[in-house]
């Protein structure tokens, strides 16, 4: 069976076990003799130490031409904690960025049902305004005969009048509703995006007898 290498991280481990253990300062060629002793291929070494002092585990200092290291336990005990604070702030700033997105998405939905209850509001004012239509029509042809027909037409007139009024203000008061939620959307984007015509309002009573 083909022994398995050491990882990166088991390499990192046991670079800085040898300054712990010995609590001496080294240089390159004496560490890449120690590595190898500890099972780190000697010329891995080097890259190891770098990502050590890179992490601020292992300090490096020059002195004339040569680069010696040493680390303190204290020290990457800090460097730890200062790292472990960091991924907890992160992890904490994530959790806020989640729970916003969370709301965005119950927004959403809650906006899309809207959507839903809008369009049927327009439906309905739509069917409203077409049966008032017609039944003005069909009064204008008997305003001047039966008195009794015309006063049922108008009463149902009436009735259509004042039901399309009603979802008129409906749909103005969830209109307002949008507007208020989104601050950037302007009425004209919003009547253009929902099919709502610019001109609606409430209609006036013109059926006279």
């Amino acid at each position: 069976m083909v022994k398995k290498g050491l990882s990166f991280d088991e390499k990192r481990d046991r670079i800085i076990k040898i300054f712990f253990d010995k609590k001496e300062v080294f240089n390159l060629k004496e560490l890449e003799k120690l590595g190898a002793k500890e099972g780190v291929v000697l010329q891995t070494v080097k890259e190891v130490v770098q990502s050590l002092v890179d992490d601020n585990l292992v300090q490096q200092d020059k002195i004339g031409s040569a680069n010696f290291f040493w680390a303190l336990p204290s020290t990457a005990v800090q460097t730890r904690k200062v790292k472990i604070d960091a991924l907890e702030a992160d992890v904490e700033k994530l959790k806020a960025e989640k729970s916003a997105l969370l709301k965005r998405k119950r927004e959403a939905t809650e906006d899309r049902q809207d959507s839903d209850e809008r369009a049927a509001k327009l439906q309905r004012l739509a069917e409203l305004q077409k049966e008032q239509a017609a039944l003005n029509k069909e009064l204008e042809q008997y305003r001047k005969n039966d008195p009794e027909t015309v006063n049922k037409l108008t009463s149902e007139a009436k009735i259509a009048w004042e039901s399309a009024n009603r979802w008129t203000d409906n749909i103005c008061v969830v209109k307002r509703w949008i507007l208020d939620k989104q601050p950037g959307m302007s009425e004209s984007d919003l009547n253009k995006h929902f099919e709502i015509p610019n001109e609606l309002d409430t209609l006036d009573w013109k059926i006279k007898l």
